[in-house]
């Protein structure tokens, strides 16, 4: 974000954005990881600036965390007859989000406990990830139901 002058906040809705018209078009993990190397590709062409590496593992990783969330809510018609992710990228990280997207649309809250997402994520794909990481992807679920299930009016 701070090579584009930009925060934090906004590059994350331009991300989920992205992410949620993808889904829309019917991408799917395969149809991503291409686009994203044949970008990688043009920015290694172009000369990109130092610092203007592309992280692919972690734009699938939210990609497909934004894909769960979307077809967890069915807010979003999908124009595909066949999922955005993979049955096990589905199996690993479904308890997460669904954890999260009951809390919000059920007990309307805006934050889940960092602790039992970390549970959730070492019983079921036996990752002890850092909180900061889990606080991160929790971030995506929450700015794609805020994109789709809006709890507070904007003014």
């Amino acid at each position: 974000p701070a090579l584009f002058n930009t925060s934090y906040s906004d590059a994350l809705l331009r991300f989920v954005d992205a992410a949620i018209l993808a889904y829309e078009c019917g991408m799917n993990e395969d149809s991503l990881r291409h686009e994203l190397k044949v970008y990688k590709q043009s920015l290694e062409q172009q000369l990109a600036p130092p610092g203007m590496a592309l992280n692919e593992d972690g734009c699938m990783l939210g990609a497909k965390i934004v894909w769960i969330t979307l077809m967890e809510t069915r807010s979003v018609r999908r124009w595909a007859a066949y999922n955005p992710v993979t049955d096990d990228t589905l199996h690993d990280w479904s308890g997460f989000v669904s954890m999260i997207v009951d809390s919000y649309l059920n007990r309307q809250m805006s934050w889940f406990p960092i602790e039992r997402l970390q549970l959730e994520l070492s019983a079921v794909q036996d990752l002890c990830a850092p909180p900061h990481d889990v606080v991160e992807w929790a971030r995506i679920v929450y700015t794609v139901l805020e994109k789709v299930h809006p709890q507070f009016a904007k003014e």
